[in-house]
């Protein structure tokens, strides 16, 4: 087999997605017993009670297929959100939803147009059907430049990709901004927000996705319990497409592709909204610790709207390693100017500043 010919062309230059270090990893790399793994925005509390209860109720039960159209999932969550069956679909995970999305309407010759850095997937996927990447640069406040996303779409252009609020940054686009945005964008372009964050929010002038969904503009929202839900391990998000758009994603989707126990705990953690207000605020509370921690300290940090933190760093591979040798994982990009640091509990959060105070004591301003 002639390997180079026979795998498609538009797979060669891409780069596997690449998780962060495992805690067991930096256990044998530092010899640290207690490691914090704040690089992948993973709550640091588990499952809500009583979704643990469900999924272990489930278990003896799985030498059966899960239901492979979610029906339970699906009809509480349109009961929640106000929508009708045909527009809501299930993934394993949003991410994959995000990859069906492109699946069922990017060709070669297509672009796509996002703001960058924002969410590592959206060029993936842009690159893996054949499209073409268009990056627009956050603004000097490291927040979404919307007009100059807007001015970029051309003819060719097939999805514009939002992630609000934005992964890496943490930031937001606000309400009137956005409404702008949609006057402008022609009818040919859907436009996907990604709000895998929104839970976390708190700033009045944020645009929920909902608000804007009504079946018929092209509009897709995508949400995911991998977050203040605490089901990272599970995989399942869900999103609110055209009705159109998901007759498609159901067309290319594996069959029973989000698992019994994950369709369980989804179910089980949708009623527990005082839990929800609970994690948002300690949440909340736990950043206005860091944040006075880096003003002390004179780390260069954006205010962030989610559960973790952008902090700027000259020397983003120094500060990386000096971190991770206080047992603190947080996430790199290579030699771009920045890290991005979880919240945990208030115990992560005391041994966090601990670790910044530690690292910039020896290595100066960062």
């Amino acid at each position: 087999m002639d390997w180079d010919a026979a795998i498609r062309a538009e797979l060669k230059p891409m780069v596997p997605y690449a998780p962060g270090l495992r805690v067991s990893e930096v256990r044998e790399r530092t010899g640290k017993q207690t490691v914090l793994k704040l690089s992948s925005n993973e709550h640091p509390c588990g499952p809500f009670p009583s979704a643990v209860r469900a999924m272990e109720a489930v278990l003896p039960r799985l030498n059966r297929y899960p239901d492979g159209s979610a029906s339970a999932l699906r009809r509480a969550l349109c009961e929640r959100l106000g929508v009708e069956s045909e527009h809501l679909v299930v993934g394993n995970g949003s991410n994959e939803i995000i990859r069906l999305i492109a699946q069922s309407l990017l060709q070669p010759g297509d672009e796509v147009v996002f703001a960058w850095p924002s969410f590592v997937v959206y060029p993936m996927v842009t690159q893996m059907f054949g499209a073409t990447a268009i990056k627009i640069p956050l603004t000097a406040g490291e927040v979404h430049d919307l007009d100059s996303i807007a001015t970029a779409i051309r003819d060719s252009t097939r999805i514009v990709f939002l992630c609000n609020p934005n992964n890496p940054t943490g930031t937001i686009y606000e309400r009137k901004e956005f409404e702008r945005f949609l006057d402008n964008v022609p009818s040919h372009v859907l436009v996907v927000v990604d709000e895998a964050y929104f839970e976390f929010v708190q700033a009045e002038e944020y645009p929920d996705g909902r608000t804007y969904f009504d079946g018929d503009r092209a509009i897709a929202v995508l949400r995911t319990f991998s977050k203040i839900y605490s089901l990272a391990g599970l995989r399942i998000g869900y999103g609110m497409l055209p009705a159109p758009l998901a007759a498609a994603v159901h067309k290319v989707r594996e069959p029973f592709h989000v698992n019994t126990v994950a369709q369980v705990g989804a179910y089980y953690s949708l009623n527990d909204d005082s839990e929800v207000d609970r994690r948002r605020k300690e949440n909340q509370e736990q950043k206005a610790y860091l944040y006075s921690a880096f003003d002390r300290l004179g780390v260069s940090y954006v205010p962030s709207e989610t559960n973790f933190v952008y902090v700027k760093t000259c020397k983003p591979v120094e500060v990386f390693e000096a971190l991770l040798a206080e047992g603190v994982i947080v996430r790199d990009f290579g030699t771009s100017p920045a890290l991005r640091v979880g919240i945990g509990t208030p115990e992560d959060t005391r041994i966090t500043m601990a670790a910044f105070e530690s690292v910039v004591t020896r290595l100066g301003s960062i």
